[in-house]
């Protein structure tokens, strides 16, 4: 793996970072030579545990390594998710599946940190060296980073409780808090309903689109009741999630194929910012959601309208593809040509085979690196 790797692409994973590092858990020179360990792929085998996460770390010879963190009392738990159930925004982003970036600050202060802070992690190594802690552990803390780049709640596994749990109690707490669905009142459950194309049929073809709003392009369907005024909700935004939410619903009712219902909400995220784009706005409300850098939100936008979610995919998840897989780009590029996990480029055109076998082309961009401009093709000679 290349030295200059960086650990910390989404906001939790700085955040990490900079807690791992002021939480006096080890001095610099003992964290620079575990990023090393973990830069050179020596961290293998890793499992997360309620408590903590485990791993192989190969040096002289292969230790077996673990991260403990200090788990929340039930007590703690039920005071952050008090927390999370007393503001509006908190719950609204963590029952959509996102994890509020200001719960950190205000977890902490509640004394129920998600967060390393003094004395909450505590390493343990086979091997013979008596560092604590040892660059072998030092080294799974920034692979640590990795996993909470890919999914920030693994802060609150770690922590002692899964994501499901949380959500789920979320929900029954803000129940009681604003009383329960009509669902919930009427007794009606998701197997008693009736399909809606069966009940009405071809009514439902003929559904008309959102009725755009004279003198406002692009805004239709107005909110009768605004969001509250704590909730921190853009009225705007929300006019615009919901007339998309519509249009997904009436063409999964069609059968037209337009819902994208069965996308990653990363990738469902790049299709509304890629729908925000052909629709002349900006794109900059949603950064913010994305975990990743600008310049990777704007490739994986650009890629959206090549080929929905397979483009985003190859645009923005690298693989380990073999050298006998990425042979054939190699001899269409020539000798020259460099392998990069699942691309060879030369110049500035770049080949990548995506895990199905298909090939895309990139193009070098002088701000966002490479961008998509074709495919999928069967062969590399057809991508160029």
């Amino acid at each position: 793996m290349s030295p200059t790797r960086k650990f910390g692409s989404s906001w939790w994973g700085k955040a990490w970072l900079t807690s791992l590092e002021t939480s006096r858990f080890a001095d610099a020179g003992r964290l620079s030579r575990g990023r090393t360990y973990a830069r050179q792929d020596r961290v293998q085998n890793v499992s997360v545990v309620p408590g903590g996460v485990h791993a192989k770390v190969w040096g002289s010879e292969t230790y077996t390594t673990s991260l403990s963190v200090k788990q929340l009392t039930p007590e703690q738990w039920d005071t952050l998710i008090d927390l999370i159930v007393a503001k509006a925004r908190y719950s609204a982003e963590l029952l959509s599946g996102a994890m509020p970036q200001g719960l950190a600050v205000d977890a902490e202060e509640a004394g129920t940190p998600l967060l390393p802070i003094v004395g909450d992690l505590s390493p343990d190594c086979s091997c013979p060296d008596w560092g604590d802690p040892c660059k072998h552990a030092a080294a799974l803390c920034y692979i640590t980073c990795d996993l909470i780049d890919d999914d920030p709640f693994v802060l609150f596994f770690v922590r002692g409780r899964d994501r499901a749990a949380i959500v789920d109690e979320v929900r029954r707490r803000r129940v009681e808090l604003v009383g329960p669905s009509d669902a919930e009142r009427t007794g009606v459950r998701a197997d008693d309903t009736i399909d809606p194309v069966e009940a009405f049929g071809a009514e439902l073809r003929a559904l008309p689109s959102a009725r755009p709003i004279p003198g406002e392009p692009g805004r239709a369907n107005p909110l009768r009741v605004g969001a509250p005024a704590d909730s921190g909700l853009d009225n705007r935004e929300l006019e615009r999630l919901a007339n998309d939410a519509a249009e997904r619903a009436l063409g999964l009712l069609v059968g037209d194929g337009a819902s994208s219902l069965e996308v990653s909400e990363r990738s469902d995220l790049v299709r509304r910012a890629a729908r925000r784009t052909a629709r002349g706005l900006g794109i900059e409300r949603l950064l913010p959601l994305f975990d990743g850098p600008s310049e990777t939100f704007e490739a994986a936008v650009a890629a959206w309208s090549h080929g929905g979610e397979a483009a985003v995919l190859v645009a923005t998840e690298p693989w380990p593809a073999s050298a006998h897989d990425l042979a054939p780009a190699k001899a269409v590029l020539g000798t020259r040509a460099r392998k990069n996990a699942n691309a060879v480029q030369a110049g500035g055109v770049q080949l990548r085979l995506d895990r199905s076998g298909a090939w895309w082309r990139f193009e070098q961009d002088d701000r966002l690196g490479w961008v998509l401009a074709a495919g999928p093709f069967a062969t590399p000679s057809d991508a160029l």
